[in-house]
């Protein structure tokens, strides 16, 4: 019996000395995977926050784990721009003129080429079908602030490199052009909870594009601004302004990119964004970095 008390004692120890991740890192992989996953029909999902509905229907909306990022095996030379993608060929938190903390990552295979996933459901409800190639090797990040022992934190940007087919890459430009032709002003109901009550809501969102070819073989930033929600009866704002968020999709070879802002990482004074974030000559100029990383795997090479 004194034997069979050691034993659990010993056990108790050591179920002690486990690390746990933070609920931080837990959401954040979550948050990340959502990008890659992607949205089902266009339906607004609102949360309760301080009283008032939030629109959920972006990239933080559909949870499933992440992996810690590790660096996968070395790539040879010889064979860099047919095979898997090395983690080399994504940014490195230091590219990045903003602090990060916890850096997340995984690598995939035959993923779809995602873009916008709220952007992509505006295209199936107006009727753009989806022409994204399927890829052949996938490698994505999470960038995170730096811990402040806050829970929710919300990454400073995600990244996804794609290996497609040659003579497909040329489909995800073409479909981001289909798409913001088709949605460059979008509006779908949903509902929220004010003060107790159930509001049927109107929640409206446009997209721009700033700035095209400045890196790479093809590029294109696209910026998405979601405006308040408002009643269906009233017309009044029943929540706060989400922040603007900006994609950028870049090519080089056979790699596609793409980088996506969180929600406080963009510097956009029009819509109140905090001052410390990126401007827009800070995204081009991280567009460019982003390029010349890729350069490293592409097929052909730079």
């Amino acid at each position: 019996m004194r034997e069979d008390v050691t034993v659990v004692d010993q056990l108790n120890r050591a179920l002690r000395e486990v690390q746990w991740p933070e609920p931080a890192e837990i959401r954040a992989r979550a948050r990340r995977r959502s990008r890659r996953t992607a949205a089902g029909a266009a339906t607004a999902v609102l949360v309760l926050v301080t009283g008032l509905g939030y629109v959920a229907a972006d990239r933080s909306a559909l949870p499933a784990p992440l992996v810690a990022a590790t660096p996968g095996p070395p790539t040879p030379p010889a064979t860099a721009g047919l095979t898997e993608i090395p983690q080399e060929a994504l940014l490195d938190p230091r590219d990045v003129p903003l602090k990060t903390g916890t850096r997340l990552g995984a690598a995939g295979l035959r993923e779809p080429v995602r873009v916008d996933p709220v952007l992509e459901s505006c295209g199936r409800q107006r009727g753009v079908a989806s022409t994204a190639p399927t890829s052949r090797y996938s490698r994505s990040q999470t960038l995170l602030p730096p811990a402040t022992g806050r829970t929710g934190q919300r990454p400073v940007l995600t990244q996804d490199v794609y290996r497609v087919e040659p003579d497909q890459s040329p489909a995800v430009f073409g479909l981001v052009k289909l798409l913001l032709h088709a949605c460059a002003e979008w509006e779908f109901t949903g509902s929220a909870v004010l003060n107790g009550r159930v509001v049927p809501t109107v929640n409206p969102h446009r997209w721009e594009t700033p700035v095209s070819g400045f890196a790479g073989d093809e590029s294109v930033m696209v910026r998405h601004v979601p405006l308040a929600p408002r009643s269906r009866t009233g017309g009044k704002p029943v929540a706060a302004t989400p922040p603007v968020e900006v994609t950028m999709v870049v090519r080089v070879g056979d790699l596609v990119t793409v980088v996506a802002t969180g929600p406080d990482t963009v510097k956009d004074t029009v819509d109140g964004a905090r001052p410390d974030g990126l401007s827009y000559t800070d995204l081009e100029v991280l567009g460019r970095t982003a390029a010349r990383r890729m350069c490293v795997a592409a097929n052909p090479g730079c």
